[in-house]
């Protein structure tokens, strides 16, 4: 069923209004994302038309929790402006907004820390197409020391969606089902440093469509210098298999398509007042893009479909 996307965040923010206790932290962030892609021409002088997916993201989240940080509930919603819309062949068939809600609890048992929860994103879309994933945190904590913590973040889900897939000839309705983990260590400094070596794994299932295989180690040095924090990055892709999983086409069934990714940036955010920050994000990713050429029945690489990214919000502490 399709719901409307505003609803999860309004739902939210009302709710956090309502209840919103007198000892408690909360903060409301509104800014926009800008992703810029770049056209490129292959060996045999074809163009692609890469620049199609460059897009200003406006956003709006939010964030609450007792100030004993038990527990926390947060969302967002976001919607995508096309500013190449005229290189799509007919209309918009990429992703338009998102919108989502998250709870989770925090339970400390002597070194160890379990973070569980539950969560649904919408991604909405122009066309007759949608998805909803409904997901489940397990997360946990150990902490080795006061400057050493393990930790494991992510989550399963499992989704509703709607579409044309693998040879549909209309939008049908399909179930999808996958798991994001990241895993690894926390290494405090001194009180104004620290670093995060860690992996990242992803696996996505799109029923009649194609299996997502990821893997990455990412690395995060944090420097806080007065009010300002800084938080250079990089995301070093190990391996992103795309396998089709065509209910109709036999023949392309476990072709596996290399669609790699790595990224190098910063994040971080300046703080204005007590109350007020400015959020920034900035990064360069470099994405291998591959195909599958049906009349040689073999594999075909395409040139890299490489994206900046930049961020910039206003964040309100209440």
């Amino acid at each position: 069923m399709r719901i409307n996307a505003c609803t999860v965040v309004i739902l939210g923010l009302a709710a956090t209004a309502i209840a919103l206790p007198l000892s408690a932290r909360t903060w409301v962030e509104v800014g926009s994302e800008y992703e810029e892609y770049f056209n490129e021409i292959d060996e045999s002088g074809k163009e692609h038309l890469y620049e199609q997916l460059t897009a200003y993201v406006p956003y709006i989240r939010f964030s609450h929790s007792p100030n004993s940080n038990e527990w926390n509930i947060w969302g967002r919603y976001f919607k995508k402006e096309y500013i190449n819309a005229d290189l799509f062949p007919n209309e918009i068939t990429s992703m338009t907004e998102r919108a989502e809600m998250h709870y989770t609890q925090s339970d400390r048992f002597g070194a160890w820390r379990f973070r569980s929860g539950v969560g649904v994103r919408y991604n909405g879309y122009d066309i007759d197409r949608y998805e909803v994933e409904y997901r489940v945190y397990p997360q946990v904590d150990y902490f080795i020391n006061p400057t050493n913590q393990l930790f494991t973040n992510g989550h399963v889900y499992l989704g509703q969606a709607r579409g044309k897939r693998s040879m549909d000839s209309q939008a049908e309705d399909y179930v999808d089902w996958g798991y994001e983990y990241e895993f690894g260590l926390i290494h405090r400094i001194n009180t104004t440093s620290s670093i995060k070596p860690h992996f990242y794994t992803e696996f996505d299932s799109f029923e009649n469509n194609y299996d997502i295989d990821y893997w990455q180690f990412r690395l995060v040095y944090t420097q806080k210098v007065g009010r300002v924090t800084i938080n250079p990055f990089v995301r070093i892709g190990l391996g992103r298999n795309i396998i089709e999983r065509s209910h109709y086409d036999p023949e392309r069934w476990g072709i596996e398509l290399d669609k790699n990714y790595s990224r190098a940036g910063v994040f971080g955010n300046v703080g204005i007042s007590g109350k007020l920050n400015l959020v920034y994000e900035t990064y360069w990713q470099e994405e291998k893009n591959s195909y599958y050429d049906g009349g040689s029945g073999t594999v075909k690489a395409l040139p890299y479909r490489n994206k900046f990214f930049a961020k910039l919000g206003m964040q309100y502490v209440f």
